[in-house]
């Protein structure tokens, strides 16, 4: 009997398992992200004139890009969890200050799963942003959070500890002054403080911007008990909705990027469930460079060092544009590869590196290898302020940053220019303050604690 009811009970589990994977099928998952790119379409015409940013990663996927601003922006929720704030200087966003001058304010997009209403990224995380940041400017630095999806229990925690949440904004807003960033030149033209409010799925789409700059966090996500089934529309077979669907892209999308997504949308979804995935797979395979690239480049501060994409180094366009060029594992450009082993007529020798660097955590013990190789490769090229250096990988992202963040750390001074430092006087100060010169100049950078740890180790522990 007991077996009976253990093969039953087996049975029950694995018809619940597989519903719960096909309610999330790539084909709900992309019909509950254009449903909810239409909720924020709607929702950013009420909301007037104010330039609209994804919050990366997940809230690109919302976001038409044709209603969409250049920028984005990076808040993580894992600095707002509950009972968890903190202010990261590697995500300290200074690049939207020129867009909230310009326009008085801005709308940041993003979703999230089952079970909240708000992304602790827009509950806790941008709250906490606007309050140091107002703290560094000499404004009110109050932490505003929505009442009613921060717990009463927390926001009574809050108020219990008023005192102390105003000397943890005061202690952020020290370390903001005390970094490598220029409180005064990010933040000029920004006139009145920083103020977070809310909109989502049954909130009122509503503005008062007299006495403040508002931040207004839009969540994409409708919020449901359960998933449910969508009525036909237009001739489409019905689906499941998923909140936040965008989540964990990398486990579920094929290589599908979120730009793609918005311009064959109609070709994705025009079929039944079963051809959505072939369909995906053909529109990655046509555009393959453009799923690789994730940017073009962008220099470091006043250095002549550049962190880009693979587009960046696509010949002979980035001859142009650079004296050497260093690559970071993306696949390479025949005509770089082919020069830079001797064919031709040589022009390339001294100029080119390829550095066979796996992406993931398969390529991090190779980073800290070709760390000596690279620093090897441009030292005589830094030397001179005329001579500008490419360092890309894939995307621009990871594997490229952390060997500029090595060049950086071991040819250039505190004072932006070339200084032959000794490799024993490197520090953590100093590489953390060369990492925040590539996130404030390049907002795609996200390097991984692994990637960071691998620098870290060259120079403080191997040398």
């Amino acid at each position: 009997m007991v077996d009976s009811d253990s093969d039953f009970d087996s049975g029950i589990y694995k018809i619940a398992e597989q519903l719960r994977a096909e309610s999330r099928s790539l084909y709900n998952r992309l019909r509950s992200i254009e449903a909810d790119g239409e909720f924020v379409r709607s929702s950013v015409v009420d909301l007037g004139a104010y330039p609209v940013l994804a919050n990366e990663r997940c809230g690109l996927w919302y976001v038409d890009p044709s209603i969409s601003h250049a920028q984005t922006v990076y808040f993580k929720s894992t600095d707002g969890h509950n009972g968890y704030w903190r202010f990261s200087l590697r995500r300290a966003n200074t690049h939207i200050f020129p867009v909230l001058a310009a326009h008085g304010g801005c709308v940041i997009v993003d979703s999230t799963r089952r079970g909240k209403t708000m992304p602790d990224a827009f509950s806790r995380t941008i709250p906490l942003w606007c309050a140091v940041w107002n703290a560094a400017m000499g404004r009110d630095a109050t932490v505003h959070v929505p009442e009613d999806i921060v717990a009463p229990s927390e926001r009574e925690q809050m108020q219990k500890l008023r005192e102390q949440m105003q000397k943890l904004v005061a202690g952020f807003a020290a370390q903001l002054e005390a970094s490598a960033i220029d409180v005064a030149a990010s933040t000029c033209g920004i006139d009145r403080p920083l103020r977070p409010l809310w909109v989502g799925r049954g909130s009122p789409v509503r503005v008062d911007a007299q006495d403040c700059i508002p931040v207004v966090c839009l969540c994409a996500s409708a919020v449901l008990a359960d998933v449910r089934v969508e009525a036909e529309l237009g001739g489409r077979p019905a689906y499941r909705y998923v909140q936040g669907a965008a989540d964990d892209h990398e486990t579920w999308a094929l290589g599908l990027t979120p730009r793609l997504f918005w311009k064959h949308r109609r070709t994705l979804l025009a079929g039944p469930p079963s051809s959505c995935e072939p369909a995906v797979q053909r529109v990655v395979n046509q555009a393959a460079e453009d799923v690789a690239d994730g940017g073009w480049f962008s220099f470091v501060r006043r250095t002549n060092i550049a962190v880009g994409g693979r587009l960046a180094g696509r010949p002979p366009e980035c001859w142009a544009n650079f004296d050497a060029v260093v690559n970071c594992g993306a696949p390479e450009y025949p005509a770089n590869a082919e020069a830079a082993a001797g064919a031709g007529d040589g022009s390339l020798r001294g100029r080119y590196l390829f550095l066979p660097i796996p992406g993931g955590k398969r390529g991090q013990a190779e980073l800290g290898r070709a760390i000596g190789p690279a620093l090897e490769f441009v030292r005589p090229l830094v030397c001179d302020p005329e001579k500008r250096v490419l360092v890309h990988c894939s995307q621009g992202v990871d594997r490229s940053v952390g060997i500029a963040l090595a060049i950086l750390a071991r040819y250039y001074g505190d004072d932006e220019k070339y200084a032959d430092v000794a490799a024993s006087d490197v520090s953590k100060e100093s590489i953390r303050a060369r990492l925040l010169w590539i996130t404030t100049s390049r907002t795609k950078a996200n390097p991984s604690r692994a990637t960071l740890k691998q620098v870290n180790r060259y120079f403080l522990d191997v040398l």
